[in-house]
């Protein structure tokens, strides 16, 4: 896996900086037996800092583009274009500098209006509380506090709409409005004040004449953190740790809920996606420094400013600039996301835990990850010597932010950068977002950042994989979509699918970017691409009592019904295996159709008691079994994370 993409900085740079060094200076770094030791060798060569002229660039705040950018969204509103107007009041408001306050209340304020006629009540009030915190001005006040009431009344919460009204009195002794255009607002506050009252006596009437509504029961939570109980980690010294399970799991079956140890969107989701927590933004909270990302709420952009990014803030358009994958972008918010003082401490202990001990402790604990497999031992001192380059740049981020409290632990921490790029090469997920055109579309999951999960990283390839995995937010959901027997591997699939790539690429390519060589099912049985696979012969399992794994290769046109096995010599009668085979391509049309009129939780349903029929009689690989596959990790995908461009009106 490449560092960095050829057309950034840093790959020149890398070439560059090799070029100098003398063959014995390469040859004395090729000795280096630890990162903490390859870190200060490169790092001591030369300044990447004064070599490439790094310094925090905040080029997103202007107080001109802002005030553009404002007018442009108050000729949007001015022509009821809503939308139009949210988008440039945006934009707007992660322009202006955090430095004219008064006039991000004012931007803030007329986001709210823009918000109002939207009909999103509750985001309108979230942005004129945070006009006020900001000191909106009190001449203007009355628009606010009238602003609010209507959000109430839209929200039918007719109290505090009350109150809201009662407060636009008083605000209107403050406006500069001419005398009649005041008296007006005044008289409509006053007709309101009057009337409210009346409403609210009568909505109580009603109340208590009404039977009570039972109430729904509340769906359970969803856990931060979930293992099925059947699941363990068992070893070998061929595929090292990796996910079982010692009880028979059905389809769709939720095997893991886990948060990720680190998680970094992609460049071109930065200002669409909350960077803390990957929700899809629509309205921003940006930070007050930079432009280069957005929040969902306070909560996130107050955790980011007070962990990670008050690091990274600044430093992000010359990280892009460089190249650097997303994996790098992990790597350095594996340190930034704690302090100094925190690695420094856990020093002693790195190297000494077992694996049951690390399994006991929680996902956001360094020394969880630290022994996830780096293959360092099959490294080429060049692989090394790129990658100790990448840790001094990261390194860079650290020092222009102000990370270190002491000189003596940069070395150290650089070690650590270099170990995180070695095991995120092997361990890291792709975070997905299901994007669909209109809602018409079927979609496509569409990569939007990297994750690192620690148990989900345990868990081994399969080039048939008995789970599938979706996201919401950056938290992973793992499950399975077929049966999966006691004393078997939970595979997950991070490469080709054998009914999609031959099995010669897919060795190649696993053998290429994880290491391995791949001996699931399907490859040491080498089973045919989905489009060869023949659809007159079905698979039967035998009946022999329940102990023979031979299959019945029976064509589908056949007059017998009783079929010997030629391995245990006991028959099966294959009549009711014919009848459940029709009876799922019932399943399996009805199925679909509920998925396409959006019947997501009957559509999962009926591909599960599909899939639960064919696991009766047959075996795969044959085609309707891997439809059936197909139509649960649809469904299944539906519950994460997901986004329609455009919306059909109705």
């Amino acid at each position: 896996m490449e560092t960095a993409k050829k057309d950034g900085f840093f790959q020149k740079y890398c070439e560059s900086l090799r070029k100098s060094i003398t063959q014995n200076e390469f040859n004395d770094f090729a000795q280096l037996d630890s990162g903490e030791k390859r870190f200060s060798f490169i790092n001591g060569l030369k300044s990447i800092v004064t070599e490439l002229k790094l310094a925090r660039e905040f080029n997103g705040k202007s107080l001109e583009r802002s005030l553009d950018l404002k007018n442009l969204g108050n000729k949007s509103f001015q022509k009821e274009s809503w939308n139009e107007a949210l988008a440039y009041y945006n934009l707007c408001y992660m322009a202006t500098p955090e430095s004219n306050e008064s006039e991000k209340a004012i931007i803030l304020a007329n986001r709210s209006a823009a918000l109002y006629h939207m009909e999103k009540y509750d985001l309108a009030l979230k942005d004129i509380q945070r006009a006020i915190r900001l000191q909106y001005p009190k001449e203007l006040m009355y628009k606010l506090t009238e602003r609010k009431a209507r959000c109430y009344l839209g929200k039918k919460d007719h109290v505090k709409a009350l109150e809201c009204f009662k407060e636009t009195l008083p605000a209107l002794d403050n406006c500069k409005l001419p005398l009649e255009r005041r008296q007006k607002l005044e008289r409509d506050a006053q007709i309101m004040i009057n009337l409210l009252p009346k409403n609210i006596e009568a909505e109580k009437k009603l109340a208590k004449g009404r039977k009570p509504v039972p109430a729904e029961p509340k769906k359970p939570a969803v856990p931060e953190f979930y293992t099925e109980k059947g699941l363990y980690f068992d070893y070998s010294s061929e595929e090292g740790r990796f996910a079982k399970t010692n009880v028979d799991l059905k389809p769709n079956t939720i095997v893991l809920v886990e948060k990720p140890h680190v998680s970094v969107l992609l460049e071109e989701y930065s200002k669409t996606h909350c960077s803390t927590c990957f929700k899809r933004v629509s309205v921003p909270v940006c930070c007050p420094k930079c432009s280069d990302v957005v929040f969902c709420s306070e909560d996130c952009e107050s955790s980011a400013n007070s962990g990670y990014h008050k690091y990274e803030c600044g430093f992000l358009p010359i990280f892009w600039k460089s190249g650097a994958s997303i994996t790098c972008h992990m790597a350095l918010r594996i340190i930034t996301q704690q302090s100094e003082e925190y690695f420094l401490q856990l020093r002693p202990e790195l190297d000494g835990l077992t694996s049951e001990q690390t399994d006991k402790l929680k996902h956001d604990d360094y020394r969880k990850i630290y022994k996830l497999v780096t293959h360092e031992e099959t490294r080429s001192a060049e692989d090394f010597f790129q990658r100790t380059l990448m840790a001094t740049l990261l390194n860079a981020c650290l020092t222009l932010g102000g990370f270190y409290k002491t000189k003596e632990a940069e070395s150290f921490i650089g070690g650590l950068l270099l170990h995180n790029l070695q095991l995120l090469q092997f361990n890291a997920h792709e975070i997905s977002e299901l994007q669909r055109e209109d809602d018409r579309d079927v979609g496509k999951s569409v990569f939007i950042g990297g994750g690192l999960y620690p148990t989900l990283a345990l868990f081994n390839h399969s080039c048939e994989p008995g789970v599938t995995r979706y996201y919401k937010g950056n938290s992973v959901c793992v499950r399975s979509v077929r049966s999966i027997a006691a004393g078997s591997m939970i595979g997950e699939n991070y490469g080709p699918l054998f009914t999609q790539t031959p099995r010669d690429e897919r060795r190649a390519t696993l053998l290429n970017q994880y290491r391995f060589s791949c001996n699931c099912r399907a490859c040491s049985e080498n089973w045919p691409l989905f489009s060869e696979m023949d659809d007159t012969v079905l698979r039967f399992k035998c009946d022999g009592g329940k102990i023979c794994s031979n299959v019945l290769l029976i064509p589908s046109e056949i007059n017998e019904f009783m079929i010997k096995c030629t391995d245990c010599g006991e028959h099966t009668n294959i009549m009711k295996g014919l009848k459940l085979v029709q009876d799922t391509e019932t399943m399996f049309k009805l199925a679909t159709k509920m998925h396409s009129a959006g019947e997501i939780e009957a559509a999962l349903y009926k591909y599960v008691e599909e899939m639960n029929t064919l696991d009766e009689v047959l075996v795969p690989p044959y085609r309707d079994y891997h439809l059936c596959q197909q139509g649960l990790r649809s469904c299944m995908l539906e519950y994460g994370n997901r986004y329609v461009k455009f919306v059909t009106k109705k």
